[in-house]
């Protein structure tokens, strides 16, 4: 399941927009089978990363150090799909934050190619995050499958 890239454009302290890797934008998929006394239910968590540009510092004036620095983040927007047997869809979204994160010397517009060079340790850290989260979220799933039972068996 691989969906389309996006740019996102985020405003960043100085004032300029700066667009995100479209490497980046690419959303990371966890698909797992849970087990229910109702039946299996297929579950889905798909990662959609969220990157953010923050341009800190300033220029050094003539024989001055810079400060000037740009911070890359990357949380994530993770939507759970479930359904089970009946057919209802057990659905909840939640977002990660800084998932990951690098800091550069420079300005934000000129350091996207170091940003987008990172994609192996950003793609590592995204995937492990959404793992780390459905091994959570299973308790989740299973309780609301639980409570979808006995709501139909109180009015059934």
């Amino acid at each position: 399941m691989k969906a389309a890239a996006s740019i996102t454009l985020v405003s960043v302290t100085a004032g300029i927009a700066v667009a995100t890797p479209a490497s980046a934008a690419e959303p990371v998929v966890h698909e797992r089978v849970i087990e229910h006394a109702s039946g299996a239910v297929p579950t889905t968590w798909v990662g959609t990363p969220v990157v953010t540009a923050r341009q800190v510092g300033s220029p050094g004036a003539a024989g001055r150090p810079a400060s000037l620095r740009c911070i890359w983040r990357v949380d994530l927007e993770i939507v759970r799909t479930a359904r089970m047997t009946s057919g209802t869809s057990l659905n909840s979204t939640v977002r990660s934050a800084n998932v990951f994160q690098t800091v550069r010397p420079g300005w934000c517009a000129s350091e996207r190619s170091a940003f987008a060079g990172k994609a192996a340790a950003r793609d590592g850290a995204l995937q492990a995050r959404l793992r780390d989260h459905a091994t959570q979220d299973t308790k989740a799933v299973m309780a609301q499958a639980d409570a979808m039972v006995r709501a139909t068996s109180a009015t059934g």
